[in-house]
This record gives C-alpha cells, sequence and structure tokens, in this order.
C-alpha cells in the first residue's frame, strides 16, 4: 500500500500524531533528499531523489508499494503542491493498482497565518509563484483575478535566485491596485524551523525599497497579501470576519 505522507512545513513538532504513526510502522520512506533529515529518526529504509525527479521518485515508491507499506513523504501537505496527485495519474496510467491513502499534514500557508497573526481568516486564495510546471500568463491572470475578489492572497514559491520575473510581474499588477489600498503583507521565511523569521509590512513599503526584499524572499518564504480589511492590530496581521460589524460587544 502506497501512503502519501504530509509531514508539515515547519520540525518534527509540526508532524501530525497520525502522520507520526505511519511512518513508524512503514517499511520503506520515498522522499526529495532534501527531507531526508526529517525522516531519519524514523529508522526505516529511506529512498530519496533531487530536484525535478518527481516522476522518478513517484514511480518508484507505487512500485515498491506492491509488496511493502510504503510512506511518499511531501512536506506541508501532500495535496497542496505535494505529491498525491501525481501518484493517483501514474497509479492509473500505468494501471499499477495500488491503494493508496492520503495523510494529511499541516501546510505552509496555515503556518505561516499563525505567525503573523491571523491573516487568513477570511476568504482567501493560494498560488504559486513556480513557472516550472504553470506558464506564466496563468499564474499572472490567477493572480489578477484574485485581487480583483478582493480575496487574501496566499504566495507559494514567490522567487529564486534565477526566477523573479513572476514576482516583479505580480508586484506591478498588485501596485495597480494599490493605488487605493495600501495592502498589509506578511512575509515568513523558513516557518516553525528554527532558523524562522518573518516581517509585517504594506505594499507601498515593499515596493519603494524591493530590492531589500528581494534579497531576503526567496523560495522557503510565504508571502501573505492582505485583502482591503486586513489591518495591524498589536504589531499582527489580521484579516476581521466581519464580527465587529455585526455584533456589539
Amino acid at each position: 500500500m502506497l501512503y502519501v505522507v504530509g509531514i508539515g512545513s515547519g520540525n518534527e513538532k509540526h508532524f501530525t500524531k497520525e502522520a507520526e504513526e505511519l511512518l513508524n510502522r512503514v517499511d520503506l520512506i520515498v522522499c526529495y533528499k532534501n527531507y531526508k533529515k526529517f525522516v531519519e529518526r524514523f529508522n526505516k529504509p529511506i529512498y530519496t531523489t533531487g530536484m525535478t525527479k518527481e516522476i522518478d521518485r513517484v514511480d518508484y515508491a507505487l512500485k515498491e508499494a506492491k509488496d511493502k507499506d510504503v510512506a511518499l513523504v511531501s512536506s506541508g501537505d501532500a495535496t497542496i503542491y505535494g505529491l498525491a496527485s501525481l501518484a493517483y495519474e501514474i497509479n492509473a496510467v500505468k494501471n499499477y493498482g495500488i491503494e493508496i491513502k492520503v495523510i494529511p499534514g499541516i501546510t505552509a500557508c496555515s503556518l505561516a497565518s499563525a505567525i503573523l497573526g491571523s491573516p487568513l481568516n477570511h476568504d482567501f486564495v493560494v498560488i504559486s509563484f513556480s513557472d516550472l510546471l504553470t506558464p506564466l500568463e496563468i499564474i499572472l491572470k490567477r493572480f489578477r483575478y484574485a485581487l480583483e475578489g478582493d480575496f487574501v492572497i496566499c504566495i507559494y514559491n514567490p522567487l529564486s535566485k534565477r526566477r523573479k520575473e513572476p514576482f516583479l510581474k505580480a508586484m506591478e499588477i498588485l501596485s495597480e491596485f494599490a493605488k487605493d489600498n495600501n495592502y498589509v503583507v506578511g512575509i515568513v521565511k523558513n516557518a516553525g524551523r528554527d532558523n524562522e523569521k518573518y516581517l509585517i509590512t504594506t505594499f507601498k513599503e515593499l515596493y519603494k525599497d524591493i530590492e531589500r526584499y528581494l534579497e531576503f524572499i526567496d523560495m522557503n518564504t510565504i508571502l501573505i497579501i492582505g485583502n482591503s480589511s486586513t489591518k495591524i492590530v498589536n504589531g499582527k496581521m489580521i484579516t476581521p470576519r466581519g464580527y465587529l460589524n455585526k455584533y456589539k460587544i
């Protein structure tokens, strides 16, 4: 059987109890090479591959799952930019007939929201700025529509040393909408890990000093752009649900 396991976005305290129990009893763990350090403590055989080798990794896990219990590990939640969908696809295309079960995990947007305060407390959209698998025009189209809908926007994979274009183009789009609203922006780096850092700013401040922010933001960073109601309260970023507009306290 194949278990697709989300191990959370931080350190081991963010593993769910279900993930802990499962990883303790499987026969084999399959994961991206940079995640190996998070699962070595389970003392299981571990198979790893590098970046862009996701298909090889998933195919190997499915083949091994014919006569073993295998854990295919993703950081965060395996159904949110993870490997769960690919496992189902390859299983169907190659007709392996493997039973698959997904074990959910704490995704980076939830962890980042808690660190910042409560910015995802109303309707929100999650968008990845990685254009490796999704065309840039589609990413920017979705980003614009999210702004038009006044959603809080959580951004995964905002930029890397070699991939700045999606982020810079998105900030140009955001500048159009920021003429009438100076959006609150939360930035969380290495959420839940020992070198965690975060800051809360506004879009106009970010845009004015964008080179400095480009040095801080990387692939391990989550950005949360507030909606028109998001505000800073006692140093924390919050998006009101609307209770105080409806009820007296």
